[in-house]
């Protein structure tokens, strides 16, 4: 039997979502979980799919993956219990034997939560741009033979809870890194190194790569596939593991903070200047 899953994982403990061979990513760590708990023999025979490759050190929300097994059962009330604290199961469903998540997905939303407070309108404004359908080869990592266009049918940038900027963008796909590199772009207006106009000129003109921004801030937020998932039992160790990382990247923030010499926005601002020498303003 074919089951999906609604899955999260925070991912900087992690080489990606795809198994690589002496790495530890998303998929070894899922299918070693079904091993140990005898969903499975091995890999070939969990035929573990997911919905969005993800990179080295970017989170997942609500990503959305398959496993094929003859104990569904046992998958639903034990799998949470046997993976790793940094990967869940937030629900489950049964689908059909030809279900595959990156195809069976509609829309992948992602977010992108920026270190400090900016030009929240400018960046809104020039992440508009973005919406439509654009060749996005200056945004990404272009792997031969795909097409560099993209639909992309929402894009905005808002206040998080801690008045910082938040990237949110929406498409049925993405090219590799695309989302890190309007992340990238928008930093850079958002810190005044360049214009909300220039979006317009990467979308519509040859030239360098945008330099993408750090993947530890990227979050692949929710993906649509019309399924219903039905709730699954919760680990309580995630939420504790969750609350203690939490609690150790804040302090650890201002500690690094404290010992600076200077405004660490400052700095940010200064950084983006080296890297993004192609898009600033004159």
């Amino acid at each position: 039997m074919k089951l999906a899953f609604l899955v999260g994982y925070k991912g900087d403990g992690f080489a990606g979502s795809q198994f690589q061979p002496n790495k530890r990513t998303v998929e070894g760590e899922f299918v070693a979980a079904g091993v140990g708990l005898g969903l499975f023999a091995d890999a070939k025979e969990a035929h573990f799919r997911i919905a969005g490759r993800t990179d080295k050190g970017v989170s997942a929300r609500r990503q959305v993956a398959s496993i094929t097994t003859d104990y569904p059962e046992k998958a639903v009330d034990a799998l949470n219990f046997w993976l790793p604290d940094d990967i869940w199961c937030l629900g489950s469903a049964e689908v059909e034997p030809d279900f595959y998540p990156r195809y069976a997905v509609t829309s992948r939303t992602y977010r992108y939560y920026f270190p400090y407070p900016a030009d929240i309108a400018a960046m809104n404004e020039a992440a508009e741009k973005f919406v439509g359908v654009h060749n996005f080869t200056r945004f990404a990592k272009m792997e031969e033979g795909r097409d560099p266009n993209r639909t992309v049918t929402s894009a905005s940038v808002f206040a998080g809870a801690d008045g910082c900027p938040v990237f949110e963008v929406a498409a049925k796909s993405f090219l590799w890194n695309m989302v890190r590199g309007m992340a990238g772009a928008l930093a850079s207006i958002g810190a005044g190194v360049a214009e909300p106009a220039i979006i317009e000129e990467l979308l519509s003109e040859t030239g360098h790569r945008v330099h993408p921004a750090p993947p530890e801030a990227l979050i692949f937020w929710d993906a649509e596939c019309g399924i219903l998932f039905q709730p699954m039992r919760q680990a309580r160790e995630t939420t504790r593991m969750l609350g203690r990382a939490s609690t150790a990247a804040r302090a650890q923030a201002q500690v690094a903070e404290a010992l600076m010499d200077e405004s660490p926005t400052e700095m940010w601002r200064r950084r983006l200047v080296r890297e993004y020498p192609d898009i600033r303003k004159g």
